[in-house]
């Protein structure tokens, strides 16, 4: 017999209450106290009632933060900020919540130092906000809001970014003092929850911006999913769990370690040697943690490190460079380093004489179609060949529709394109002039002009 849709939710709440419950029995501080990270939107709303709503039955005090990152207009901005402070007061009883604004372009300017994009900074900010509050207030716990769907939605995008077994896990229940309990309760059931309970929150406008990959995959690749292959969340997520089972039983059997040396770390080669590849990629992602390594790191490079050194005699001069890294022996260790300068050397140039499967640095371009119809990966164009691809030059200029010219890097700026990515996203050249920028695999938008 099948479950109504208010026994499904009520089923959701039971499980929510159980991993509340779960993690408060962890907590060492008495009485237990919680922060909740509240932006205004459902699924933050929808979190702050509900530990509202069990406070007097589990005992726990609850306090409650929201982060301004002013990246939209104000009035939108601060009114999530506003709206989420007078929630927090009408509640009865009220509960006390930390507001924090940044000051205009501050975490853009995050951005440019970290080099990893506004959204990793925004993150990073918000998080250490959150920190700082839960100091502050001497809670034990910090709840988000994260559900069913973000779940799903995150596991897809680690998948198409070449993801491993720890990033497909997905979202951590609870990582250190961090909780996330909504993870097994969907979108719709907390807007159906609000809705039937009369609640507001407010609806953030960037989430409808398709520049996003999360936002493509929401808007876009979820619903087509639904359509045409019911009953896919099970089987990702199982995989995502399994993977997580997978993931930590690797983690455990690494013995090896890195040691620190100025700009690089080091470890022995016969302990590196004596890890199977699997394990020998996650050590390197520990190498890249202990370094610090602030931008991303394509997976090639990991994997040709992981897999090269056992095929060079001890005396060899083993070298692998990429992604400002370098990967070598000397003696009897193996090195992982920073390397700054072979940045500036960096870029590519492939030339496009046939339809086929195409190797560049951040992974594979299909090209296919006739005579000078020709698309890549079936979705981007049609181009007439010969072509290049290539990474950008100085003094690149597009010319524009209206037969005007304007500077790749300024289409760059517009993007907001990472540094690191600058280097490897796509231009697309014929007859000595820029067709199109093919921004798409590396989640940006495409520029393109038709001949």
């Amino acid at each position: 017999m099948s479950l109504s849709a208010e026994e499904k939710f009520r089923f959701s709440l039971e499980n929510f209450l159980k991993t509340v419950k779960g993690n408060l029995s962890q907590d060492t501080v008495a009485p237990p106290h919680i922060l909740a990270a509240v932006s205004g939107g459902a699924d933050s709303i929808f979190l702050l009632h509900m530990l509202h709503r069990f406070m007097p039955e589990y005992g726990y005090i609850l306090s409650a933060i929201t982060v301004n990152h002013l990246l939209r207009p104000e009035a939108e901005s601060s009114g999530d900020a506003e709206f989420t402070e007078n929630i927090c007061a009408g509640l009865i009883p009220p509960v006390p919540c930390f507001r924090v604004d940044f000051d205009e372009g501050y975490v853009l300017s995050v951005a440019a130092d970290r080099k990893k994009g506004i959204e990793e900074a925004a993150r990073f900010l918000r998080y250490r906000e959150f920190d700082r509050a839960a100091d502050a207030c001497g809670a034990g716990l910090i709840m988000t809001g994260h559900n069913k769907n973000d779940q799903l939605e995150t596991v897809l995008m680690r998948f198409f970014q070449g993801g491993g077994a720890s990033s497909l896990s997905g979202i951590a229940g609870r990582r250190g003092r961090y909780v996330r309990p909504l993870l097994n309760i969907t979108r719709g059931e907390i807007i159906g929850w609000l809705n039937t309970s009369g609640l507001l929150w407010r609806e953030d406008a960037s989430n409808a911006d398709t520049l996003y990959l999360r936002n493509r995959i929401r808007r876009q690749l979820v619903p087509l999913l639904d359509e045409i292959l019911p009953g896919w969340q099970r089987g990702v997520l199982a995989a995502s769990e399994k993977a997580g089972m997978d993931d930590a039983v690797c983690n455990s059997l690494i013995t090896a370690e890195w040691s620190r040396q100025k700009d690089s770390v080091f470890c022995g080669a016969s302990s590196f040697l004596s890890m199977p590849e699997a394990l020998r990629l996650r050590f390197l992602q520990r190498g890249l943690s202990e370094l610090g390594v602030p931008h991303r790191v394509p997976s090639g490079f990991l994997l040709r490190a992981a897999r090269s050194p056992e095929r060079f005699p001890p005396e060899s001069d083993f070298l692998i460079s990429g992604s400002k890294l370098k990967f070598y022996r000397q003696g009897n260790s193996f090195f992982l380093k920073t390397d700054i300068v072979q940045n500036s050397k960096s870029g590519y140039l492939v030339y496009i004489t046939s339809a086929g499967n195409y190797t560049l640095p951040f992974g594979n371009i299909t090209v296919s179609g006739e005579k000078d119809a020709f698309f890549f990966d079936a979705c981007f164009g049609p181009f007439p060949l010969p072509l290049i691809i290539r990474s950008r030059m100085g003094g690149d200029n597009l010319r524009t529709a209206e037969g005007k010219k304007k500077k790749l890097k300024k289409l760059m700026n517009d993007w907001n394109i990472h540094d690191d990515d600058r280097e490897i996203i796509p231009v697309i050249e014929y007859n000595g002039e820029i067709l199109a920028v093919y921004g798409k695999p590396l989640g940006y938008p495409d520029w393109y002009i038709k001949n």
